[in-house]
């Protein structure tokens, strides 16, 4: 592989995590069973909406409210929807350092502000960085610039930014859509399969 720069996915490529279980707290808070609640966040987009910058945090809070039923408050809600956040193995953040070394990094994410402050400050406890973006030498958040994955409208602006060529890009990322979106566009991708870490993936590469 050739390549000028590394890009990287953020939810289970560099932090863990585990998307049903933020429909079990909503369940747990409203009483309502988590299928009932999935199928609610779902058909409601919720995910995409609020990840896509469609509206701001009180105003995502209030739509929860109105989605699953149920007078939430708002530590209520954000405490539900940061349940999906799991933790960043440690080896992952020495990776990160060691490619940096070698190659510029970027965070290419699908994420929303909730779970951004919550990930900052789980790194600020556990590893003493203040903000995500003392690891990568840019961060590109879908609800900062309103673009969505695997649109491919968000690939090409990410190139555009770094002035790279799709060829020069290494992309990872766990979700399949993702991936051939962006490989239909000439980058160089790996799809980070679970349980396999991205260090597995990473180690015959740099």
């Amino acid at each position: 592989m050739k390549f000028k720069a590394v890009i990287f996915d953020f939810g289970n490529v560099i932090i863990n995590i585990d998307i049903p279980r933020t429909f079990q707290a909503f369940s747990n808070l409203t009483g309502k069973k988590q299928a009932a609640i999935e199928k609610l966040i779902t058909e409601g987009q919720l995910f995409r909406r609020y990840e896509s910058g469609q509206f701001t945090d009180i105003e995502f809070r209030e739509i929860v409210r109105q989605t699953v039923g149920f007078p939430l408050s708002d530590l209520e809600v954000d405490k539900a929807w940061n349940a999906l956040l799991l933790d960043i193995p440690k080896e992952r953040i020495e990776l990160l350092k060691e490619i940096r070394k070698k190659y510029p990094i970027y965070l290419l994410s699908n994420t929303n502000n909730i779970h951004i402050e919550a990930s900052n400050n789980y790194l600020k406890k556990t590893f003493g960085f203040k903000h995500l973006d003392e690891l990568f030498d840019q961060l590109f958040l879908s609800y900062e610039i309103g673009m969505w994955k695997p649109d491919t409208e968000i690939y090409h602006y990410v190139l555009d930014s770094l002035n790279l060529r799709p060829h020069e890009v290494l992309f990872l990322d766990d979700n399949q859509k993702n991936i051939e979106s962006a490989k239909g566009l000439g980058m160089q991708t790996i799809l980070v399969e679970h349980p396999t870490s991205i260090n597995e993936y990473c180690k015959t590469i740099f």
